[in-house]
Formats: C-alpha cells, sequence, structure tokens
C-alpha cells in the first residue's frame, strides 16, 4: 500500500531513502536546507523536493506534515530531528521517525520514554554499526551478517578457503541427515556473478557463499568451514567515535585483549577512564612503530571505525601487511565498496545503510518484519510475516515459481527453525527468511500478502 512520506535531510540516508521508497510507489517528499543539495537531489531522485528547513513550521506545512502517514528526521543534527518529530507531531502525523548519533541522548530518549519526545523510533547508526561488528567477530571469516526471527534465524557470508571441507563437495550430498547442525545455502558469489546454487552445484576455493542457519548450529559449521577457526584473543579498535567505544565495552566482555588506538590525546584520555579493561593508546594509526606498540602482530583483527573513510583503509592496509589476521573497517562512502576486497579487507560496516535498512523494515510494515541489504550482491534478505490467505500459504514451494535469483531459506516455526524444501509449506503468521534480488522485492512481497477483493 502506497503511503504519504516526508524525509527530512538529503544526505546519503535521506537521498537512498528516498530513491529507494519511490522505487516502491509511495509518495515521498524530501526537505533540505541547503539550496546546492536539494538541486542535486531533484536532479537524481523522483520526488517532490522542498527547499527550505524542517524546523520551520511553514515548511513542514507546504509539506503536507498533516497527512504524512511517517516524517522521518535525518539530518546532521540529534537535536533537530528530535525536534522535526515533536512538530510533526504537533500537525497531526501518524508516525516519526528520527536518526541521533549520540548515545547519552539515544538512551535518555529510551529512558524517559519515546513518547515524551514525540518519536516512534529512534535509529543509531553507530550504535547498529558496533552490533553488527560484535557479530562478525563471533563468527570468525564471516563478513556480512544479520539476525532474523529475533536472533534464532542467522545469515553469515564466507569466503570459502582452498583448505576447506567445502571445496569441491556437490551441495546435494550436504544433506540434512549427515549434519547435526543444519544449514542451507542461498546463494553463491562466483568472480561477482551471484546464482541460487542447485544440487549438482560445486563449491569451488575462493566462492562466496551465503548460508542461512539456526543459531546453534553456528560454532559447527564455522568449525567445518575453517578447520581450526577459534574464537579472536586480540583485537585492535581504531577510533574512539561511538562506534569504536561502544564496540570497545561491548568486546572487553568477551575478548581477553582488547585495544582501542586514538589519534586525540584529550580523546584518548577520557575514554581510558571510562574503559577500564580496554587499552588505550594515544597516537596515529597510520604510523608503523605506533601499531607495534598495540601489538599488530599478534591481533586476530584489526577494526578501523574511526570518523575517515580514507584513514579507516589505508591503516586497515598497513596493519594487515603488519600481521594483523582480519581487517574490518567502517565507511560511508560508497565508492569504496567495489575496491575493499581488493586490498585485503576482510569486511566492511557502511552505517548509513544499516540505518536505511532499519528505515526501510518501518516503512514497508509488519509483512517485512525485518531487512538486510547487500549491495555487493544487489540482493535482499528479507524477513516477510506470511498473512492468512495469502498465496504462499495456498500450496508447497515447489508448486510456485519464484523470480530469478530468489530463494526461501528458512521457515521460523513456533519454537523450531525448519530450513526450506521444495515440500515445505508456509503457514500463516510464521517468519520466513527469504533471499532475492533487490528488483524482485515487490513480486516476493505480493506472495505473502492476501489479496484485497476491489
Amino acid at each position: 500500500m502506497s503511503k504519504r512520506l516526508i524525509i527530512c535531510g538529503a544526505g546519503v540516508i535521506g537521498s537512498n531513502l528516498a530513491k529507494y521508497l519511490a522505487e516502491e510507489r509511495h509518495e515521498v517528499t524530501l526537505i533540505e536546507h541547503k539550496q546546492n543539495v536539494a538541486a542535486r537531489a531533484t536532479e537524481k531522485l523522483d520526488v517532490q523536493v522542498t527547499v527550505g528547513s524542517a524546523f520551520d513550521p511553514r515548511v513542514l506545512e507546504e509539506a503536507g506534515v498533516g497527512q504524512a502517514d511517517m516524517v522521518i528526521a535525518v539530518t546532521n543534527s540529534d537535536v533537530a530531528n528530535l525536534t522535526i518529530c515533536s512538530l510533526a507531531a504537533a500537525f497531526g502525523a501518524k508516525k516519526m521517525i528520527a536518526r541521533v548519533r549520540d548515545m547519552a541522548l539515544s538512551e535518555m530518549v529510551e529512558r524517559h520514554g519515546r513518547d515524551h519526545f514525540h518519536v516512534d523510533e529512534i535509529i543509531n547508526p553507530d550504535e547498529v554499526a558496533a552490533q553488527t561488528i560484535v557479530k562478525i567477530m563471533e563468527a570468525p571469516g564471516s563478513s556480512e551478517v544479520a539476525d532474523f526471527a529475533g536472533g534464532r534465524i542467522l545469515l553469515r557470508s564466507f569466503n570459502v578457503p582452498e583448505e576447506s571441507p567445502l571445496v569441491g563437495e556437490r551441495l546435494g550430498n550436504l544433506r540434512e541427515s549427515d549434519f547435526p547442525w543444519p544449514f542451507v545455502m542461498v546463494a553463491i558469489n562466483r568472480g561477482g556473478k551471484i546464482h541460487i546454487p542447485r544440487g549438482d552445484d560445486v563449491v569451488e576455493a575462493r566462492d562466496r557463499i551465503y548460508v542461512l542457519l539456526p543459531k546453534p548450529s553456528l560454532a559447527e559449521f564455522l568449525t567445518f568451514v575453517y578447520p581450526g577457526v577459534r574464537l579472536p584473543k586480540k583485537v585492535i579498535i581504531y577510533g574512539a567515535t561511538n562506534t569504536g567505544t561502544s564496540l570497545a565495552k561491548s568486546l572487553s566482555e568477551k575478548i581477553p585483549d582488547v585495544v582501542l588506538l586514538e589519534e586525540n590525546r584529550l580523546k584518548a584520555e577520557k575514554v581510558a577512564g571510562e574503559l577500564k579493561d580496554v587499552r588505550v593508546i594515544n597516537g596515529l594509526a597510520s604510523e608503523a612503530d605506533i601499531l607495534r606498540e598495540c601489538g599488530v602482530e599478534a591481533a586476530d583483527s584489526y577494526i578501523a571505525v574511526s570518523a575517515s573513510d580514507h584513514h579507516n583503509l589505508i591503516s586497515a592496509v598497513l596493519a594487515k601487511q603488519m600481521g594483523a589476521k582480519t581487517t574490518v573497517i567502517t565507511t560511508h562512502t560508497p565508492d569504496y565498496i567495489p575496491i575493499v576486497a581488493g586490498l585485503g579487507i576482510d569486511a566492511f560496516i557502511n552505517p548509513r545503510l544499516l540505518a536505511t535498512d532499519q528505515i526501510m523494515r518501518l516503512v514497508r510494515g509488519e509483512r517485512i518484519s525485518h531487512v538486510a541489504s547487500l549491495p555487493e550482491v544487489k540482493a535482499e534478505v528479507l524477513e516477510l510475516v506470511a498473512e492468512p490467505d495469502s498465496p504462499i500459504t495456498r500450496k508447497p514451494l515447489k508448486d510456485f515459481k519464484f523470480p530469478k535469483n530468489s530463494i526461501v531459506g528458512a521457515i521460523c516455526r513456533e519454537d523450531e527453525v525448519v530450513l526450506a524444501s521444495g515440500d515445505s509449506h508456509v503457514r500463516a503468521g510464521e517468519p520466513v527468511v527469504v533471499f532475492c534480488h533487490e528488483d524482485a522485492v515487490p513480486q516476493i512481497e505480493k506472495l505473502f500478502t492476501k489479496r484485497k477483493l476491489l
């Protein structure tokens, strides 16, 4: 169903949201106060662009805020975003979403109640990025991670090493009955081309495989893919940003040796006083002597989450050359994505993309309860809930003709995770995880939606 949406802020998140939501045929108005940014948005996006400050009640009223199904405030100012939501609520907008990056501020909003601030949802890209990196650390070798059905179904992608027992295996031989830890391979990325595997496909070294599995299967599956794998014991984090400090705090509860490297002395001293179980070092990540002081040659992972994409990329390449076993970076620059793998970076996190995924889920509503984007292969992984008498509930999966490069991977049935097969039959109300090309999302969604009579 088409919705009337107002997006405040035409930065990376705002413009991406406007693009995706317009493609899904929602009525979108984008408000931006900078003339040059607004002009660029007008040129590139098929949406209504209003030049002005969303702080201004007149601008909001002109944009039709009183009839809006949702107002999404994603400007660069946390305070502005919360204020915009309060103004939108006063005009009668139905639902308000605010991006809030400051950890203390977002915690205060949650503590006192979102209703007090007239906000329905808080989106914190930095905190989501930190949580995502923790999941990568818990699954050594993975490069993309997402959890579904409240954490009961996991998506993980892995680059298959030459020594893996998977190499040369025909998928039809990897039957669930042979493994006490079930999994299903939903896609293979081979040479930059994605395809849905069939039983006669053979796994090759350097394939990137996308796997869905119940949470209890993860540890055994890791051991199968990477013989001798172990959880990291030493991690170096570069950048005392919101993401960096949150990540250091979380990992210090799981990993014995966590080092936080920060270039700004005052910031390093402040964080050192807050993180008692983390060793904080003040210095430049681009200097080999500083990395040696951090013990980079013994690091299981080097994680670069500073505010500079360029410094993150360069320091991670240097750390890898000096002995760090794996490297992870955050990047806000989409142009970096194609070159990251070629430089030996093991995983990259785009906080803005994660925030966009969260907001897209909220806009799409209850039928799509979670979404994870895989921009490198132009795919999405969706958690959908089948409506009563929707097409997907009427016959087994083998009787459907699904769009190209799409597959139903798993079904959450009461207390059980069912890995889908052709004989699986989806029941109304069950969360179902689907892997598909991004262009196929509308077709997939129709299968889970009850057709309304005219």
